[in-house]
């Protein structure tokens, strides 16, 4: 058997285990430590673990450098354009300001913060609390690119080529199943594009960039607008 082909089986294997895992696990924390202990566990340590003891190779094999990511930067630049003039619209949606931020369905942390919401500001009353939750959030948003842009793709490309693609976003989608519907069917598309970024850069760094940008951004027009509908 080839070393590619190897690495593959073994990113296959892994990879399977831990989004099935994830997919119950994400479901039944209602702790965000528990939330964000268990993803990293996940979505790091163990692939990481495998890629050290397994494969005994650089982590940089597996997209966790700079790679030429730089060229990509209009690149980036123009895809967060274009989903700000869909996050926009989309943040007025009862679906999403349902849901976010998600931090709202973690009681044990953001219960408190959130019981007046949105008659009350959370960045405000509780500022630094807020501050961990996205900077804690964009610690996961690593480790999930890492995973899927990283590992997943870069491990499973070495035997498939670019068919690693579709199948990291399709995994990529699955996790996705229990949020709103149209970030569910939307998961898919996004997966493939930010897999297509990641392959060219060689890493899932800029993947990561798109990745928090987007989600600090809707998570602020999600709150605006709360707000502005109840003082108004």
């Amino acid at each position: 058997m080839s070393r590619n082909r190897f690495v593959a089986i073994v990113v296959a294997i892994v990879g399977s285990g831990v989004v099935t895992w994830l997919y119950s696990f994400n479901r039944s924390a209602v702790s965000y430590n528990q939330y964000i202990v268990g993803n990293l566990m996940g979505l790091f340590w163990v692939p990481i673990l495998s890629i050290l003891f397994i494969f005994r190779e650089e982590p940089a094999h597996f997209g966790l450098a700079l790679g030429g990511f730089r060229r990509l930067w209009l690149v980036l630049v123009l895809l967060l354009a274009g989903l700000a003039t869909l996050m926009v619209p989309a943040s007025r949606w009862e679906v999403f300001q349902d849901y976010y931020p998600i931090f709202r369905r973690f009681q044990p942390e953001f219960g408190k913060v959130f019981a007046s919401y949105p008659k009350t500001n959370p960045w405000v009353s509780a500022p630094w609390l807020m501050a961990f939750a996205e900077l804690s959030y964009g610690m996961y948003l690593f480790c999930w690119e890492f995973f899927f842009r990283g590992y997943l793709l870069l491990g499973l490309s070495r035997a498939i080529g670019w068919w690693a693609i579709v199948i990291q976003a399709a995994a990529f989608s699955l996790l996705h199943l229990g949020k709103p519907v149209p970030e569910f069917v939307g998961s898919f598309g996004a997966g493939v594009i930010l897999g297509w970024i990641a392959l060219r850069a060689k890493s899932f760094v800029p993947c990561f960039i798109l990745h928090w940008a987007a989600a600090l951004t809707f998570d602020a027009l999600v709150v605006s607008h709360a707000l502005r509908a109840a003082s108004g």
